[in-house]
């Protein structure tokens, strides 16, 4: 079933570098972009930066990327992807990911933390609480990229995100034929009917998934990545077609 009561998905649009400077030039031409598109979130890679486990580096380039963000009315989400959910693979074990992540939330250095769903759950509920104490949404996330799970396996993975109380729920996953991307949008559609109140994200990645970026919100999502040079997954469309 589609929706009608989403008028458009916020768009979000990905910085992916590895040093400092490009990551601020980035940072700077998507405020210059939203002088002529619509953006709403700016998506910091954190996992290919260089800098990213020194704490007195990241605190300094996030403190600088949020500045130039905010001042032009873009929120700014921090996400360090795992390699296991399609992010660059770390060069370093400590500190782990959900101890940055909480690092930047107690610092407040960002307006959003992606948090993975079934990464450590102690670490990540750690993330969560603090998240909350200051303020940070975050967006719980999920993401396949062998296959489209069934429709009730999907839904079900919607509710158990939904039970950790975080502020947006997100799932993304690989399709292989058009029947996976219609399963994809029937389940967001259904987790949209049933949790109302709830923040839900549902992207079918690839070529063959370009419609629920561009769509998706008449099924209920709430959110969709574009870009205006790198991506930083599969499938995402340009932020003029949006």
């Amino acid at each position: 079933m589609m929706r009608d009561e989403l008028d458009r998905a916020l768009i979000c649009i990905p910085i992916v570098a590895k040093d400092d400077d490009e990551i601020i030039s980035q940072a700077k031409k998507i405020v210059e972009k939203n002088k002529s598109a619509r953006i709403d979130i700016a998506e910091f890679r954190a996992d290919y930066y260089s800098g990213l486990n020194n704490y007195g580096m990241l605190e300094n380039l996030l403190s600088r990327i949020h500045i130039i963000l905010n001042n032009a009315g873009i929120r700014f989400l921090f996400t360090i992807r795992s390699h296991e959910e399609g992010g660059e693979k770390l060069s370093f074990t400590s500190p782990t990911v959900n101890e940055i992540n909480l690092y930047v939330a107690q610092n407040e250095l960002s307006d959003y933390i992606d948090v993975e769903h079934f990464s450590e759950k102690d670490s990540a509920n750690r993330v969560i609480t603090a998240a909350k104490e200051h303020n940070i949404k975050i967006i719980l996330s999920s993401h396949d990229f062998e296959k489209t799970p069934s429709i009730d396996e999907m839904v079900e993975r919607y509710k158990d995100m939904q039970e950790r109380q975080t502020d947006i729920i997100k799932l993304a996953v690989m399709p292989h034929k058009e029947q996976d991307v219609d399963n994809l949008l029937e389940a967001v559609s259904l987790t949209y009917q049933t949790y109302p109140d709830i923040q839900i994200v549902g992207i079918s990645m690839g070529e063959l998934g370009r419609r629920t970026r561009i769509e998706g919100y008449k099924y209920g999502s709430y959110l969709t990545f574009a870009i205006i040079d790198k991506a930083s997954a599969p499938g995402q469309v340009s932020v003029d077609e949006l």
